[in-house]
Parts: C-alpha cells; sequence; structure tokens
C-alpha cells in the first residue's frame, strides 16, 4: 500500500473535524489529542484539495508491525455496515511504523514514549477512485489499530463525518 492510499486512509479513519471524534478509551499506548482537516464538510473526488493535521500523545509501548480494522457505517435511515471493496471500506490493513514515518519528520521506530504532531499536508486527490457505495453521506468509522501477531490494541478511534463528492 503507498502513500497516497496511507493518507486517504488516515483521513478517512482520523480526520474527523466535520462532526465528532474521540478515542475509544484512555487505556491504550496512543491516544489522538487534536485532528485538523479541510474542508468541511470532507470532498472526495478528483482534483480536490485536502488538509490534514494533528496530535497524538504515545504513552506506553507501541509496538512496530500493525493491523488496521475499519468499520465504515452509512447512515440511510439507519446506520448500514460497508463491506470491504477494492481496498475501500470496513477493511483490514497492514502497516508499519515504517509508513507512519512518512507522516512524522525525523520519527523512529518504534516510536519513544512523547506527544507528536503531524503537521499539516495538503494532498491533491489526483489519483483516487472511490467507490459508488461512498456516495455523499453521513458516515461512522471505528478504527481500531491492533499490534500485529497479538490482540494487544495500540489505539481506537470512533468517528463521525460528513462525505461529498
Amino acid at each position: 500500500m503507498g502513500f497516497a492510499q496511507i493518507f486517504v486512509l488516515v483521513i478517512l479513519a482520523f480526520a474527523v473535524d466535520a462532526l465528532t471524534w474521540k478515542n475509544c478509551d484512555g487505556s491504550f499506548p496512543v491516544k489522538i489529542t487534536e485532528i485538523k482537516l479541510s474542508p468541511d464538510p470532507l470532498v472526495l473526488r478528483k482534483g480536490a484539495r485536502v488538509t490534514f493535521g494533528g496530535k497524538f500523545k504515545v504513552a506506553g509501548d507501541a509496538g512496530t508491525q500493525y493491523k488496521l480494522h475499519l468499520s465504515l457505517k452509512k447512515k440511510v435511515w439507519v446506520w448500514v455496515p460497508l463491506p470491504c471493496i477494492r481496498n475501500v471500506g470496513s477493511c483490514t490493513y497492514d502497516i508499519g511504523c515504517d509508513k507512519m514515518k512518512d507522516l512524522l519528520v525525523g520519527a523512529q521506530c518504534p516510536l519513544p514514549i512523547k506527544a507528536y504532531t503531524v503537521n499539516q499536508r495538503e494532498k491533491i486527490l489526483t489519483d483516487i477512485s472511490v467507490p459508488s457505495f461512498l456516495s455523499s453521506g453521513t458516515y461512522k468509522i471505528k478504527a481500531d489499530l491492533i499490534e500485529k501477531g497479538s490482540t494487544r490494541r495500540i489505539a481506537c478511534l470512533e468517528a463521525e463525518l460528513e462525505i461529498r463528492h
């Protein structure tokens, strides 16, 4: 999975300024403390400009290899779970600490205990292919970062956001 795909996943999983977001609870080694996203609401279409940044704190052993479990639901009268299609939707992704370093200047693996800032980055969505089931609407996302090879949860975030095309 390339940096552009990771960037879009991070936006979908963590960049929720449009509505609401929260850490699942405070008992995990990594806690998100701030999220910045523009535009609001998020626009996913070719040529759209997306700016993303934020802060998080590592308070314990954060490991180096992860599985990111995304649960994506769309509001259609009720919350409907969206399947994993073409690597988008309620999917599981393998992510190494090296991909996290792409977002953090000067970071090392494993990430030492301290506070981190993900500097604001702008991405023009030139190579995005949005599946038809991700039409405009309101979505709930749960992003669960688990240490690969175990059941140890590293971070967890729940969010609700609006997406437009």
